[in-house]
């Protein structure tokens, strides 16, 4: 069995981009490129999608529910790890076969290829970048450039680059906010989430405090509860900080 993120899937029908359920719409553009190909962009206070244009005879589809091979981080093999949105809380399995991420690492560590979404025969579908993990996103010329904070950057070319500075300022006005992808919470900066303990990878700054913590620590970067200054090992799992 294969675990994925919710965030990563993409579905999509006749109103565009099928939201979850923490987050909103903001921009959508249809005539957008990536490498090559047409699309539609959409943006939300969670992440940035872009999904390819169906072909007419096909109709539209479900993107995540194709056969074969997934591209994705977090992609975990045989008993995996299981993170966020469900009671509030982490659920976590011991791992034996590790995809593409190692168990627990932060968003802002996955690669570029990390995001995207394939169908059987290897090609893109669509790609779900969560706005956690974009370092910066600038406007040069036709083009939305997206800095990713692991490194690297993903293109996007738009027929209508007017829109492309409306893009840029929601994609600022979200990460302000910095929603936890995994189950909408607000987490600024914070390295994990307050809520749901998911490795999110900022400095530690921001987001609300879990309930029953204490002090002015940080978060497990393990299993998410947050810890006092001064404190070597984490109270709720012995990890250390």
């Amino acid at each position: 069995m294969t675990d994925r993120p919710g965030f990563l899937t993409v579905t999509y029908g006749g109103s565009g981009l099928q939201t979850m359920d923490y987050e909103k719409k903001m921009v959508r553009e249809k005539d957008v490129k990536f490498d090559g190909e047409d699309g539609s962009l959409e943006l939300t206070d969670v992440r940035l999608v872009w999904y390819k244009a169906p072909k007419k005879s096909s109709g539209w589809k479900k993107f995540g529910a194709l056969a074969g091979a997934v591209a994705g981080a977090a992609l975990l093999e045989g008993a995996g790890r299981e993170i966020g949105g469900i009671g509030g809380h982490a659920l976590r399995r011991v791992g034996r076969g590790i995809g593409y991420a190692a168990v627990g690492t932060a968003v802002t560590s996955w690669t570029r290829d990390s995001y995207y979404n394939k169908d059987d025969k290897g090609n893109t579908d669509s790609i779900a970048l969560p706005l956690v993990a974009i370092t910066q996103a600038t406007q040069s010329g036709k083009n939305l450039i997206v800095e990713l904070k692991a490194g690297g950057n993903t293109k996007f070319e738009f027929k209508q680059q007017r829109v492309i500075p409306g893009v840029v300022a929601n994609v600022n006005t979200a990460q302000d906010d910095g929603k936890c992808p995994y189950c909408g919470t607000g987490a600024g900066n914070a390295s994990a989430c307050p809520k749901c303990g998911a490795p999110l990878g900022g400095s530690g700054g921001g987001g609300a405090a879990p309930s029953g913590g204490g002090g002015n620590g940080g978060f497990c970067s393990n299993c998410g509860q947050q810890y006092p200054a001064g404190a070597k090992f984490c109270n709720g799992c012995g990890h250390k900080v």
